[in-house]
Parts: structure tokens; sequence; C-alpha cells
């Protein structure tokens, strides 16, 4: 089989495809910012989603790209958006270090019979926002579940950060096409407000630190969501234009690459799991096919194939 096609490749010195974690001096207030250029591109350009779609899938994949580059261990994050509307499942994932992919299952009959402009709710109907974390075969894997709601996937997971984590979150996603290049690039901006200390530590309980998480978010609340997109704007230089006032401190970048862990060598050790019947079955016209749900490339087997080693 062919390599798979470059579709883009990033510009010299290109500050795309990277997590900036930051803090605002001596606040308790830890954020993260996300630029996804030719990462989130190679995703979405893998299959003919609509542009409205593409851009939640967008958004999406830089939220697991905030969240998953948190886990200070080798392990994986999935965010998973299950609906009853246009959109049925909608699902991204970051593996450590810095692995993103994702992919959407439309329904066109519901998607077509859209207003215009809908709304989140419109989109995906009724349903609700999962994120799993998985910590290896030796740890606990954790899960908490919210209810789709608001008016965006940042609302949905501000929700979850104040009914699953008791954090307080301000987050701010978008994802669009470039206007020079066409190109899709994503964006995003989060910041939390810390327990005193270590973990239980007391939440926003002195009315200082209340008036300076007040005024964070005000500062926040300010962004475009075409400068978490902008190529020409680095994301340290948003950093200093939202809080320099305060005084903001960045730390080492984690770099985020589209990863998709399909092989033909995986998937025959799969097709080899079911009984002679049941590979019978899935033959047809001489071949077993086999789609990747996430990047969209076709396999081809025999049953041949499946009787060799």
């Amino acid at each position: 089989m062919s390599e798979e096609a470059i579709i883009v490749t990033d510009a010299p010195g290109s500050e795309d495809n990277l997590v900036l974690p930051f803090q605002i001096e001596e606040q308790n207030v830890r954020g993260r910012a996300i630029r996804l250029g030719t990462t989130v591109d190679q995703v979405l350009e893998a299959r003919d989603y609509p542009e409205d779609i593409a851009a939640l899938m967008g958004e999406i994949l830089a939220l697991t790209g905030l969240l998953g580059s948190i886990m200070k261990f080798e392990g994986k994050l999935t965010l998973q958006a299950k609906a009853d509307g246009a959109i049925t499942l909608m699902v991204a994932d970051y593996e450590s270090p810095g692995k993103v992919r994702g992919y959407a299952q439309v329904d066109q009959e519901k998607y077509d019979a859209l207003p215009e402009n809908p709304s989140l709710y419109d989109i995906f109907g009724k349903g609700y926002l999962a994120m799993t974390m998985d910590q290896g075969a030796d740890m606990e894997r954790y899960q908490g579940i919210v209810e789709l709601s608001g008016d965006s996937i940042a609302d949905c997971a501000q929700a979850y950060f104040k009914t699953s984590e008791q954090t307080p979150t301000r987050l701010h996603l978008s994802a669009g096409r470039d206007p020079v290049t066409n190109r899709w690039r994503a964006g995003g901006l989060m910041i939390q407000h810390l327990a005193h200390g270590e973990e239980g530590g007391p939440r926003l309980m002195v009315q200082e630190e209340e008036n300076i998480w007040e005024h964070l978010k005000v500062l926040t609340q300010t962004i475009r969501p075409e400068e978490l997109r902008d190529p020409q704007l680095t994301l340290k230089t948003l950093l200093y234009r939202l809080y320099h006032e305060d005084g903001v401190r960045v730390f080492d970048p984690v770099s985020i690459v589209r990863n998709c862990k399909c092989s033909a060598d995986y998937l025959l050790s799969v097709l080899k799991s079911f009984s002679p019947d049941q590979q019978e079955e899935m033959v047809e016209n001489d071949k077993i096919s086999v789609n990747c749900a996430f990047c969209n490339k076709d396999f081809f087997f025999t049953l041949d194939d499946l009787q060799k080693g």
C-alpha cells in the first residue's frame, strides 16, 4: 500500500501544533493555550465533513490536546460526545506524548433537516460528553460524564469541570478555515483556579482570590476566536496581550501530532480472531475490506492473507 500523502507542510519557523502551559504570577491560576495547524487539517480533510461539523470536530481536537497534555504519566485521554441528533458520535483521543486523532459519525438525513445556523443542541440533540482517562493496565481507569448543554463545546467542558472536578475553569475554543490558505486551523485557551497547596485544598474561599479570578476571567473573555487560530500571532504574544499586567510565566511547550494507530498488521490480527465462518461472511468480491474510522484509509485482505503465519 502506498504511503499516505502529506496534505500540507508547516511553514518554516511555524509555532503551530503545540500546547503552551502558563501560570499567572503569584496566583493560584494556571492555564494552557493550544494552536493546531497541519495536525487538525489532516484530521478534518481525511473525511468530507460538512463545514459546521468539521468546526466542532476541530474544537474537540483542541480541547483534547489541552486536557491530554496535562497528564503527567504515559496514558490516554478520550473525549466522546454521544447524542441522538445529526451527530451521533464524536470521538477524539490523546495518547502521550502529544498524539491526537478523531472522527465523527453524521446522520445525513438529520443533518439535511437542520435549520440555518443551527445551535449546538440542534446539531447534537440530547446526549452527553464523556472524558475517560486510561493510565495503563495497572492503574485505575477514570471516567466523568456531563450532559451536552450550553451554546458551545467549551460550555460543555466548563460544566464538566464544575460538576465533576469542582475546579473553576474558563475555556475558549475555535476552529475554522484560514482565509489565506483555506486550510483548517484550531486553537484554544484554558485557565483554572487551583486549590491552595496540595489536592483537596480550599477552592476560592478568600474574597481577594475571588476578585482575582473574576478579573482574570474578564481578561480571558476579551479574546477573539480568530486570535486563537491566527498563524501570525504566537501563543506567547497572545498570552502577553491578555495577562502582562498581572504577569504571566510560560513553560516548555508540548508538541501535538496527528497519529492514527491503524496498520495492515494490526487489522490482520483482528480479522484472524474471527472464526473461519465469520471470515467467509466478510468476503465480498474475493476480498475483505476494512476502513479506519479515524484516518479513512481502506485496507484489503484475502482469505489467504488470514491463513498465513
